[in-house]
């Protein structure tokens, strides 16, 4: 039920809090925008890389969505296909609970069933540990999943 649970005072509402988030996200896109990840050292590199040589599933996120912001979608999908791929879902899922809650202005509760979430939660770890597998792999295609360096 939409509306149960704590409440909160007026300044910091559901809505208040959807437009920080937003504020924050724009305000994250255009300093991602104007600074090159690849080219400053601003940005957080990854441990595994660095101390493994092992590319992770999250590698490249930072330069793909530099690359799509920029409008370079085939550098981003090169950069990181999981993350480019699984975008359209992922801003599905959070306009559409972002939507439900301004409207109502309150925070919906999640539905968490048990073994559907554990289910869920075991297909994506499986799909990254995989396309974290594929993209280490020698040769062609799979040099083709190394984010640019």
């Amino acid at each position: 039920e939409i509306g149960s649970g704590i409440r909160t005072p007026a300044w910091c509402s559901p809505r208040a809090q959807i437009v920080l988030t937003v504020c924050a996200c724009a305000g994250a896109s255009a300093f991602l925008y104007a600074v090159d990840p690849g080219r400053h050292a601003v940005y957080p590199q990854c441990l595994l890389y660095n101390t493994t040589g092992v590319y992770c599933a999250g590698c490249g996120t930072t330069r793909a969505i530099h690359a799509l912001l920029h409008g370079h979608t085939i550098a981003a999908l090169h950069d990181n296909a999981l993350f480019v791929a699984a975008l359209p879902l992922l801003f599905y899922v959070t306009g559409s609970y972002a939507l439900t809650s301004w409207r109502a202005n309150a925070w919906p509760e999640i539905p968490l069933e048990g073994r559907k979430f554990a289910r869920r939660g075991i297909a994506i770890f499986l799909l990254m540990m995989a396309f974290m597998l594929l993209r280490n792999l020698p040769g062609w295609p799979f040099d083709w999943l190394k984010p640019l360096r």
